[in-house]
């Protein structure tokens, strides 16, 4: 940029030698008629390549040699004509009134081309402002920009606290922190805190500062320097894109306190929904007992009182399921795993079935040769107990429940099939919740989940007859251990 600016500097002293040369060396061609259009046209052009103060004097130098060689009495500054007297005056201010205008519509020019330039960054902010997720990641360009554009200022410092800058003194601190909570601009020239040597100017959105620009040194007038303007507009721009991050944020919040509130009552639905019916089937047992127990045989008796024992039994599995929910549903949730056979998981839910007195046992089939799974013992004994029991309590026969416990991609896969009601249209996607699992398949979803596994259901396509569960544990995890 130097460079350029001293070869139109040069360039504008050459223009101005030659035509001293020629009004001092006049041929036949240069007169005193046309001598004067002649300077004009040359003191125009080269008032555009130099200062204003200079382009003038050079002017006046001009003038004063076309009055020293072609007015008479030639050699001398004297004018006997006063017709002489208008046209040198004349001269003088065409002169220096074309060198003004040329020179302030050169100066308006270049302030066009510099606001077209900041208005282009003010377009290239804030389409980069709409690309990004977290403003504050743009904090350092926003500083260099307006570290570019900041004319006379020492240094140029944006934070969104002042806790973050390291190089600002104590009361450069204090003045930071109002700026922030005033959301106003501080400093020279502003009519807040006039007396500062630096200008603050707030990152403002809508309803706050979301941080604050420290224009540090320089003499900085706030209401005529035109960069302060685009300045605040960038700023600006920042801060209502923090405001929008924030909106989002709080939008997001409470779309998710609302789902889980809607989660919770429909936990608490389920609940109620589940232990209805066996705490209705006690009540109604234990009623009959009190009630007629003077005409009631010994077999009815006991039958109503295995009945409340078997609902009874019901509701505490409820009850489990509840607790173990409500354990998995907690944040940052750690179960503890350990390599488990297949085989004797299995074994212990068909121990556990024998023992509650199930009318009918599933039909089991385990394939020979199956890794160990890395889980937790319990909570898949939970699941599978789940699976079965609803299976049994929908299937379409006795006997008709089948689980299958198979190795396929790299997972082991536990199928509990069932003849019963099957699933169409929207129920698959809802799995067997429409059948009463209820919070069961919250349970065998959440543990699923804990595991890295998956569970799902389905139906045959065609007879539509029967569903199938089906909960598989992945094996990565076992052979990395292994290895």
């Amino acid at each position: 940029m130097k460079s350029i600016t001293l070869l139109t500097g040069v360039l504008g002293i050459a223009l101005w030698a030659t035509l001293m040369l020629v009004l001092a060396y006049p041929h036949d061609w240069v007169t005193i008629s046309n001598a004067p259009v002649v300077l004009i046209l040359v003191s125009s052009i080269y008032s555009l390549l130099l200062p204003l103060a200079l382009s003038l004097a050079l002017s006046a130098l001009a003038v004063l040699m076309f009055n020293y060689q072609m007015v008479p009495p030639v050699h001398t500054f004297h004018v006997d004509l006063h017709e002489h007297g208008i046209l040198l005056i004349t001269m003088m201010s065409v002169s220096w009134l074309v060198t003004y205008l040329l020179r302030r519509q050169k100066q308006i020019a270049a302030l066009e081309r510099q606001q077209a330039q900041r208005t282009l960054q003010l377009m290239q902010w804030s389409e980069k402002l709409r690309e990004v997720d977290k403003p504050e990641q743009l904090l350092s360009d926003l500083q260099q920009l307006l570290l570019g554009m900041a004319e006379g200022c020492a240094q140029v410092v944006v934070e969104f606290t002042a806790t973050e800058v390291d190089s600002l003194n104590a009361a450069q601190i204090k003045a930071f922190n109002a700026c922030l909570k005033e959301n106003k601009a501080l400093g020279k020239s502003t009519g807040r805190y006039d007396n500062l040597e630096d200008l603050y100017l707030p990152m403002r959105g809508k309803s706050k500062a979301y941080g604050v620009c420290v224009c540090v040194g320089g003499d900085v007038d706030f209401n005529e320097t035109l960069w302060v303007r685009d300045a605040q507009a960038l700023l600006d721009q920042m801060g209502l894109a923090c405001e929008r991050r924030d909106n989002v944020l709080r939008a997001q919040s409470a779309r998710e306190s609302a789902q889980t509130q809607k989660t919770r009552s429909l936990f608490l639905t389920s609940i109620a929904h589940d232990q209805r019916t066996p705490l209705a089937s006690i009540m109604t047992s234990a009623s009959a007992i009190l009630e007629q127990t003077d005409r009631l045989s010994k077999d009815e008796i006991r039958h109503y009182a295995e009945l409340i024992q078997e609902e009874s039994q019901q509701v505490a599995r409820l009850t489990d399921n509840t607790l173990t929910l409500a354990r998995l549903s907690g944040e940052q949730v750690q179960v503890p795993m350990q390599l488990e056979s297949v085989e004797d998981m299995v074994a212990a839910v068909l121990q556990r079935l024998r023992k509650r007195k199930t009318l009918y046992l599933p039909t089991v089939k385990v394939d020979a040769g199956l890794p160990l799974v890395n889980c937790n013992m319990v909570l898949v004994e939970q699941v599978l107990d789940n699976l079965i029991d609803n299976a049994m309590k929908h299937s379409g026969a006795p006997g008709s429940v089948e689980l299958l416990v198979l190795q396929q991609q790299g997972e082991v896969v536990f199928q509990v099939a069932d003849r019963g009601q099957g699933m169409q249209g929207q129920h698959k996607l809802q799995g067997d919740e429409f059948r009463g699992l209820g919070i069961g398949l919250q349970l065998c979803h959440a543990v699923a989940q804990v595991h890295s596994g998956r569970l799902s259901f389905s139906s045959p396509a065609n007879s539509g007859q029967g569903v199938l569960a089906t909960f598989a544990l992945p094996l990565a995890a076992v052979q990395d251990n292994n290895t």
